[in-house]
Order: C-alpha cells, then structure tokens, then sequence
C-alpha cells in the first residue's frame, strides 16, 4: 500500500510540473509573438473539452469598406477618427495639387477630424519637417513622398501598414478584437483572444498578452465590451433596442 501511495504521490507531483512547464512554454511563446503549437494548446486544455471554445481556427476578415481607387491589395484601413494628428495632415497634402499654407492644411483637417486641436495641427509640420516628410517654405506645406502618406476615404483612413503609428494600429486590433468576439457568443478569454488573432494575417498590427490588456480596459470603459458572469470570458456588449 505504501508502495502505490508513493506512486500515485509522485504521479500527481509529475502533473503539477507538467503543468507548471507549460505555462512557463506558453509565456515563451506569447512573449515571442507565436501561435501556440498544437500539442501545448492540448496539455493547456485550451481544445474541445478542455475549456477554449472550438470555432474555426481561421476567420475570414471583416468586409472591406469603400477603398480609394488608388489602394494597393495590403493597404489597411482605420476610422479617421482614431489617426494621429501626422497621419491626418499628411493624407490632406497627398491629395493636394499643390503646397497649403497652415491655414489651408488647419481648415481641410478639421473637416474630417473636428476633433484635433488647431495648435495641434500646426505644430505637426514642424514635427514633418525634421523627418524630412514635408517641406515648408512661403508657400506652404508641400509632401516629399507620397509614399510617406495614406488617403482619407469616406470617414477612413488608408495605407500601406508601414506608414501607421502603434496608436494607429491599435485601432486595427481593437477592430478585430470586437469582430472576432462576434463568432464567440459565449465569450474568450485573454489568451483565446489572443491566438484567434494571430490566426488572422489580416491583422498587421502587434499582438500580445500586454497589449490585449490595454485593448480589453479601453473597450470595456467605452461599453462595447463586458465581463461574462463570474467567468473570465470576455464578450460583446449586448446593444439595446
């Protein structure tokens, strides 16, 4: 008997380590930005019975809004609401037929971003200026490379991902974030959420366990988002009406 006690003792403590192990492989894992391999995900229990639910491990992208007909096939997209100050100025020069004065550049932006600060916008090109994005002279604020810019579309931003801020991109995976809760009715969990979204190559912006924080406590203060139960799954907010 004490033989078998023993056994099973040491049975027991073996499956502590293996767990304990593999949490420390699944913070490896996330910290490098990896999708969990397959036998990890099952010794986490995160397959089938094991507590993750079991949608399709890739989800198609979201519909695409109206493009600018100049987009190229990896441009992304953002509310222009959610881009920077730089971004916004330096779409209003690439469809300018020539250099703005500030005046010009102040009026034009607050038409699509009323939001943004007058001070704000002019201190910008000061900011542009130095990166060697603009030239300023007398005649006003001129773009060096269109390259360098997006293109503001029907309340839109558009880009190549390589001309976006990490603030700016945020707003691609707080999008994605909400779209993907939209498949999972019952709600995710942080580190669901966080392999759904690096199953989805559409999804350029960083990913990691840190930053999906940042994302759950800025959409759960803005109501879209909410606890499920006493669980730690997250789900879309129920809209009223």
């Amino acid at each position: 008997m004490s033989d078998l006690f023993n056994a099973e003792l040491e049975a027991s403590r073996s499956l502590v380590d293996l767990i304990e192990q593999a949490k420390k492989c699944q913070a490896l894992y996330e910290r490098a930005n990896m999708a969990l391999p397959e036998p990890l995900r099952r010794v986490l229990g995160m397959n089938g019975a094991g507590g993750a639910n079991t949608a399709p491990s890739n989800i198609a992208p979201p519909e695409k809004p109206s493009m600018p007909s100049d987009a190229l096939p990896d441009w992304i997209w953002i509310p222009v609401t959610d881009a920077m100050a730089m971004s916004v100025v330096t779409a209003i020069l690439r469809t300018a037929k020539g250099p703005l004065r500030p005046k010009e550049i102040i009026e034009r932006v607050t038409q699509v971003a009323p939001e943004i600060p007058a001070g704000t916008i002019y201190n910008v090109g000061v900011r542009l200026e130095k990166k060697g994005v603009i030239r300023r002279n007398d005649s006003g604020w001129e773009l060096v490379d269109v390259e360098n810019a997006g293109v503001i579309h029907k309340g839109f931003l558009w880009g190549s991902p390589g001309i976006f801020e990490k603030q700016e991109l945020a707003s691609q995976r707080r999008a994605a974030l909400l779209y993907i809760l939209g498949f999972h009715p019952t709600g995710l969990q942080i580190v669901q959420i966080v392999q759904q979204l690096k199953r989805c190559p559409w999804v350029v912006a960083p990913i990691n366990k840190d930053l999906l924080k940042e994302d759950i406590a800025v959409l759960f203060k803005a109501g879209k988002i909410r606890r499920r139960g006493n669980t730690r799954n997250w789900e879309l907010t129920k809209e009223k009406g």
